[in-house]
C-alpha cells in the first residue's frame, strides 16, 4: 500500500481528506514557502469576498493590513526555519474594502516548500472584547470623578467640621474653682487633641482617595494627548509611591487615534504598577518616540526583574499590556535588564489606527 493511501479503504488520502478540507467552515490553505497560496477552500470567498483565483495570484502578504505585514513576515520567517504558529493574528482586507482579523495555526514542511495553515475569523470575538476594554476605560475613570467629586468632598466637609471642633475645643474654659478647672481643662485638652488627630487622619483619606481617582483616569489624556497624560502618570507615581519616574519624549508623534492613545497610556500605567508592586521598583523611566518607522513607548526600572520562570505574556497585567498591543497592530517585548529591573517596549504603527473594519 502506498503511504499516500488510506489504511481503512484504500482509498488516495487526499481524496478521503477533500470533502473536511472544502466543506470546513474555517478557512483553510497550502501556501509555498515563496509566499503565495496554492490551494484554499471555499470559506475564504465566503470570509473575504476574493474569488480563489485572485488570492493564488498574489502574494498573501499583499492582503495583509500595512500595519501586520511585518509581523506576519516574521511569523512567516519562522516557519521556513521549521518553527509551528499557535493563535497568530492579523487583518485580511476584504475585496469591499473592510478588513476581518483572522486567527492562524499553521505548520511548514520544510523539504516540501509548503505551509499547511487554518485560520479562524474572530472579528466578531475582536470588536466585543475591544468594546469590554473601553467599558472598563470607562468605568474606571467614571469611578474616579465620582471618587473625586463625591467622596472627596464628603471627606472634606467633615474635615473642616472636625477643624471648627478642634479650635473650639482648644479655647479656655470657664470654670468655678482650681481643681475642677483642671481636670476639665484636662479633658478639654485631650478632647482637642483627639479632634485635631481625626482631622489629620481625614486629611490623609482625602489625599488617597484623591490619588485613586488619578490613578483610575487618564489624567491630560483628552486635552493634551498621550505625551501629556505620560507626564501626569510620571507625577503620579512620584506623588503616590515616593518612587523616582521621570518621562522623556525623544521624539513628538503629534495626536494619534484615540483609541490607540486610551490603549498606550493603560499599557504604560500597568507596565508602572507591576515595576512598584511587584518588581519594588525606586526608580522608573517612561520613554516615547520613534524608531525605525514604527511608535516606541518604554517603561525601564531597576527593580527585582522578572522572575526566571516568567515568559511573557504569563500574568494577568502581562495578557492585558499584550492583548491592548495587539488591538493596535503593535506588539510587547518583555525582558530582564542585565544589571536587573525590567524593560516593557511596546512598539506601534504610527497611523494608530485599529478598526476591524477600517477601509483602506
Amino acid at each position: 500500500m502506498q503511504p499516500s493511501q488510506s489504511l481503512a479503504t484504500g482509498q488516495p488520502a487526499e481524496a478521503e481528506l477533500a470533502p473536511f478540507f472544502e466543506q470546513s467552515f474555517d478557512l483553510h490553505c497550502i501556501a509555498g514557502l515563496d509566499g503565495y497560496f496554492t490551494r484554499l477552500n471555499p470559506a475564504w470567498v465566503s470570509a473575504l469576498g476574493w474569488p480563489l483565483e485572485e488570492l493564488r495570484s498574489r502574494p498573501f502578504v499583499a492582503f495583509v493590513h500595512v500595519d501586520d505585514r511585518e509581523a506576519t513576515l516574521r511569523e512567516t520567517a519562522k516557519l521556513s526555519q521549521g518553527a509551528g504558529t499557535l493563535r497568530f493574528e492579523n487583518r485580511y482586507a476584504c475585496k469591499d474594502g473592510s478588513y476581518r482579523w483572522l486567527e492562524w495555526n499553521a505548520r511548514s514542511v520544510v523539504d516540501r516548500g509548503e505551509i499547511y495553515a487554518t485560520a479562524r475569523d474572530i472579528t466578531d470575538r475582536m470588536r466585543f472584547e475591544r468594546e469590554v476594554l473601553a467599558i472598563l476605560d470607562r468605568e474606571k475613570e467614571r469611578l474616579g470623578r465620582e471618587l473625586h467629586d463625591g467622596l472627596c468632598q464628603t471627606l472634606a466637609g467633615i474635615s473642616a467640621l472636625s477643624a471648627t471642633l478642634a479650635r473650639k475645643l482648644a479655647r479656655p474654659g470657664a470654670t468655678a474653682d482650681d481643681q475642677t478647672a483642671q481636670t476639665a481643662q484636662t479633658a478639654q485638652t485631650a478632647a482637642a487633641d483627639a479632634a485635631a488627630e481625626i482631622t489629620r487622619l481625614l486629611s490623609e483619606a482625602i489625599g488617597e482617595a484623591r490619588d485613586m481617582a488619578r490613578g483610575l483616569g487618564a489624567v491630560g489624556l483628552s486635552e493634551g494627548g498621550l505625551e501629556t497624560a505620560l507626564a501626569n502618570l510620571a507625577l503620579d507615581v512620584r506623588h503616590l509611591f515616593r518612587a523616582s519616574c521621570a518621562f522623556a519624549c525623544d521624539q513628538p508623534l503629534g495626536r494619534l487615534d484615540r483609541e490607540a492613545e486610551r490603549h498606550l497610556f493603560r499599557i504604560a500605567q500597568e507596565a508602572v504598577n507591576n515595576a512598584v508592586a511587584h518588581g519594588k521598583a525606586r526608580r522608573i523611566e517612561i520613554r516615547l518616540g520613534a524608531q525605525g518607522g514604527e511608535g516606541v513607548l518604554t517603561v525601564l526600572d531597576n527593580g527585582v526583574g522578572m522572575p526566571e520562570g516568567l515568559r511573557p505574556p504569563d500574568g494577568i497585567g502581562l495578557h492585558n499590556m499584550d492583548y491592548r498591543a495587539r488591538l493596535i497592530g503593535g506588539r510587547i517585548e518583555v525582558r530582564r535588564r542585565s544589571r536587573g529591573g525590567t524593560t516593557v517596549l511596546c512598539a506601534f504603527p504610527l497611523s494608530g489606527r485599529i478598526d476591524a473594519c477600517e477601509t483602506p
